[in-house]
């Protein structure tokens, strides 16, 4: 039954239902099993394992092992303070030379050394060419703390014969010239340090006496030449990052004398010259692209007061860049100095110069440029071409005022040359080592007719191998062609051959055999081709020579 309602007026809607159901019950049992312990522990099964009878033969193998070598040696090999060289060759030429050095020391280092050659031989047709060849030096270093000073005394003594004539009749004590020198010098220097920033300095001192004596046309002393030199200077050089800057300063003085109060000499031939330079020259180097990029930049001031121009500045401006890694390496430059000449210097280069001499100094300006760099770890080159102006270059012509042409004048002239220059160098380690070189020049002078001596060709071939360290050889080839002899000028109706001087074809060798550490033995072959070339106009070079001899430590 159900009752609704339309409307409850109270707000509250209701529902009731009332109907008839039916509930089951499951009928209830009893459980007969009583509770029991289950234990959680389960046995492990027992396994036997029998022993077998198996068994493995084993071998014993002994691997013999290599003795090792004991080989005893001092912490420094054994130094050997005295050296003697002894020879003798063709020509009546004896040779000899000596040096004994300090051992090794940590605050000092001291030594002398001395060599003679001389010939009592004769070049078939012309003068008396003997001539004798003596020099010596001492020398001493201390080492300070932070600082090194080296001091050396040198001197020299050449005797020669102006055989500059065909006449083998001429007495051989006649033509004769003997020239001396005494130098003294000291330098002292700071020792770098870890720190690269450090300044380094170097200062140092000269001086040298050179004269010449036993003149045979000038018999008093008073007429031989000679000169004092003084030069004395100092550089710097400081690092800052991956720049360098350098400060060179040079004082040269020279002061030349010939027969100044000799009334015999004329006027004109009577020297007493001073020639003194002053040198500045600051530089800055800097290195860029991980050092492949390398720039020198600066100045060459020089103050000639023997000059008609006294300041002669010259620029340095050198650049190289790596391409790569060592094997290509372009360099460009612009370079030059001032070369101080002296008495000293002009009878080395031709000891037959008469003894009064106007002395200029030289001024050089180069453009150059190359390549350089190595092709492996054995091989290196540089091939170089370069435009080259000479201002006061000394030449050498045959003199006709103090000799009948077997002396040489000194004459100066600016030379203009344009050049190649090229090389090649293979060394492998110590056991061998081959240079070639060529130099192809075009000289060009402006008051003389030629460059007089100099080649238009050389052509160069050096090397030295060492066999064993048992056997030593070394061997020179040297080429020259182009030269250009003053004697045309003496000639009535000169030709082009009256200006030739002749090619120089010379060949040397040399070979050592050292018996053990203190004793060796030595020969020497010179002009092997045997070609009687000039080096200088009318002065014939010695045919074929050889040297031997031995050489002891103690």
């Amino acid at each position: 039954m159900q009752a609704v309602f339309s409307q409850n007026t109270g707000g509250t809607i209701g529902t009731e239902i009332i109907f008839v159901a039916e509930r089951n019950t499951t009928p209830s049992y009893r459980v007969t099993e009583n509770p029991v312990i289950i234990d959680t522990v389960i046995p492990l099964p027992s396994f036997t394992y029998p022993m077998l009878p198996k068994s493995y033969e084993s071998q014993i193998v002994l691997a013999p092992i290599t003795p090792s070598r004991i080989k005893i040696v001092d912490k420094l090999e054994k130094l050997y303070p005295g050296y003697v060289k002894l020879g003798l060759g063709n020509y009546t030429m004896p040779y000899g030379e000596v040096y004994y050095n300090a051992q090794r020391n940590r605050k000092f280092n001291y030594g002398v050394h001395a060599n003679h050659l001389s010939s009592f031989g004769a070049i078939k047709d012309y003068a008396p060419s003997q001539f004798d060849q003596t020099k010596a030096k001492l020398f001493g270093d201390f080492f300070l703390k932070n600082h090194t000073l080296n001091t050396q005394f040198d001197y020299k003594n050449f005797g020669y014969h102006y055989y500059g004539l065909q006449n083998d009749s001429i007495p051989k004590d006649s033509l004769k010239n003997r020239v001396a020198a005494y130098n003294a010098n000291v330098r002292f220097y700071n020792t770098p340090s870890r720190d690269s920033a450090k300044l380094l300095y170097n200062g140092y001192a000269d001086y040298q006496y050179f004269h010449e004596f036993k003149k045979d046309t000038f018999p008093t002393s008073s007429n031989n030449a000679r000169e004092n030199t003084i030069n004395f200077g100092s550089n710097f050089k400081y690092k800052y990052q991956e720049n360098i800057f350098a400060l060179d300063i040079d004082f040269l003085l020279n002061y030349y004398k010939f027969g100044e109060g000799d009334t015999s000499v004329a006027l004109q031939y009577r020297k007493k010259t001073r020639n003194n330079i002053f040198s500045l020259k600051p530089t800055v180097t800097t290195f860029q692209f991980k050092d492949k990029l390398k720039v020198e930049a600066g100045l060459d001031l020089n103050f000639d007061f023997n000059g008609t121009k006294i300041f002669k500045p010259v620029p340095i401006i050198k650049a190289q860049f790596d391409l790569l890694k060592g094997i290509l390496i372009p360099y460009v430059g612009i370079d030059g100095d001032l070369t101080q000449n002296s008495f000293d210097k002009l009878n080395q280069a031709n000891p037959y110069i008469v003894s009064s001499v106007d002395i200029l100094n030289q001024k050089t300006f180069s453009v150059y440029g190359g390549l350089k760099g190595s092709i492996s770890k054995f091989i290196s080159y540089n091939v170089m071409v370069h435009t080259s102006k000479f201002s006061d270059m000394a030449l050498f012509v045959n003199d006709t005022v103090f000799s009948d042409m077997y002396r040489f004048d000194v004459v100066y002239d600016n030379i203009s040359v344009i050049g190649l220059k090229g090389s090649i160098t293979f060394q492998q380690e110590e056991k061998l080592k081959v240079d070639a070189y060529t130099e192809l020049n075009r000289y060009s002078a402006e008051f003389e007719k030629y460059a007089w001596h100099l080649p238009d060709l050389v052509i160069g071939l050096r090397g030295a191998y060492n066999m064993f360290d048992k056997i030593y050889i070394k061997a020179d080839v040297s080429l020259q062609g182009g030269r250009k002899s003053p004697g045309g000028l003496f000639a009535l109706s000169p030709s082009d051959d009256d200006f030739k001087l002749g090619f120089i074809n010379d060949i040397n060798l040399e070979g050592e055999y050292r018996y053990n550490k203190r004793l060796s033995a030595f020969i020497q072959f010179n002009n092997l081709a045997s070609q009687r070339y000039y080096r200088w106009y009318n002065y014939p070079v010695f045919r074929f020579q050889v040297l031997g001899g031995v050489t002891f430590s103690f």
